[in-house]
């Protein structure tokens, strides 16, 4: 009789088990079935157990956070990989391209930690800009003296005015050493020319590719969504804001000379590159065969021009507005990191107890002066 009430009470426990795996929830005391969310019995008011699904519901694993700062550094750090690529390319053809992926680069290697890239990279984007930028200021400049053709020039007018000045062959120009022309300044217009035009492919290059604009950076359309204000400005800021005359090229026209680096001789008795003797006393002097009453000026010796004292024989001088730096002047209220405090939280994230819509709880909002590039173009 034991044996079968305790094989009647273990059918009993596997039954409420097995409702009990099924979602339902039967009361031990009486065995009948409660209704769903109630705790004790209805008909006894025995405590119930709880029901299979919220135990399960508590013990289910929570889904992990993706880490939104690992995900934009993970997108720059391709971007960075392939402006790099890109500007190596179009460096010796299209300077002017390429110094707009060497300047979009170094924008973006901001938003990733400083151990993300190998010292290499950084290295070979600043050296890359500097080639890119001497490529479009710098350049060739004629030699006056033997107007380009790296000649020596033999005055024939001693023998016959009318034979002028003729290039000897074989005989190199002791100005220009033969090369017809020296290493200096290009023109200022062609230079800035040449780097409005290259931004202008830049940014087509880039809109073709669907990229977008965070100042004057270019990035993928989901790295902008991703961005904060914070990671914005750092990308805003990084990319340089040009100075409004020079457009990077850091030099204006010399006013002296009128860009052309050469000005009158000033040397006292020199007319147009020659210097004529007076005759002494009121006879006939004698002279050598080799000996003339017109020799060349001595300072300008025979050209009737020299070199202009300003801007040294350049054509051009260090722009006066951004002191030759070719950036823009630094915005003053931000102080160039293009961030100022919420002007509608007032800094402190939250407007009425919730994020505040400004600055979405950030505490920090683009400079209304400068845009958030952290520099104002004159």
């Amino acid at each position: 009789m034991t044996s079968r009430v305790l094989w009647m009470a273990a059918l009993a426990v596997a039954a409420v088990f097995t409702v009990w795996a099924q979602g339902l929830v039967i009361c031990r005391g009486c065995g009948r079935e409660a209704k769903p969310g109630a705790t004790a019995c209805a008909h006894c008011s025995a405590p119930l157990p709880k029901p299979r699904d919220s135990e399960e519901a508590v013990k289910a694993p929570v889904a992990p956070v993706p880490d939104a700062g690992a995900e934009v550094s993970r997108l720059a750090t391709s971007v960075v990989e392939d402006c790099v690529r890109q500007a190596r390319e179009l460096e010796a053809k299209q300077p002017g391209v390429a110094l707009c992926y060497y300047q979009n680069a170094l924008a973006l290697m901001r938003l990733a930690p400083a151990d993300r890239y190998p010292a290499s990279v950084g290295a070979a984007i600043l050296s890359g800009n500097e080639r890119a930028m001497a490529a479009l200021v710098r350049g060739q400049v004629t030699c006056r003296k033997c107007n380009g053709s790296g000649r020596f020039q033999l005055d024939m007018g001693k023998v016959d005015k009318a034979l002028g000045i003729k290039s000897v062959d074989g005989v190199a120009c002791p100005a220009c050493k033969g090369a017809g022309s020296f290493a200096g300044f290009r023109e200022v217009d062609k230079s800035k020319m040449a780097i409005l035009q290259g931004r202008q492919e830049f940014e087509r290059r880039q809109m073709v590719k669907g990229d977008v604009k965070v100042g004057r950076a270019y990035v993928p359309a989901a790295l902008e969504k991703a961005l904060t204000n914070r990671q914005r400005a750092l990308v805003m800021t990084g990319m340089p804001l040009p100075c409004g005359d020079c457009q990077f090229a850091a030099r204006q026209k010399c006013s002296s000379c009128k860009s052309t680096g050469w000005m009158k001789c000033t040397y006292s008795g020199c007319d147009e590159g020659f210097i004529k003797e007076a005759r002494q006393g009121a006879g006939r002097v004698s002279k050598r065969l080799n000996e003339e009453l017109i020799k060349k000026c001595p300072r300008c010796e025979g050209l009737a021009e020299i070199p202009c004292e300003v801007c040294k024989g350049q054509g051009n001088i260090a722009c006066k507005t951004c002191d030759g730096s070719g950036l823009a002047a630094r915005c003053k209220r931000c102080t160039g990191t293009g961030l100022t405090a919420c002007s509608k939280c007032k800094g402190t994230g939250q407007v009425k107890e919730k994020p505040c819509p400004e600055c979405k709880g950030e505490n920090m909002m683009m400079c209304p002066s400068c845009r958030g590039e952290g520099a104002l173009a004159r």
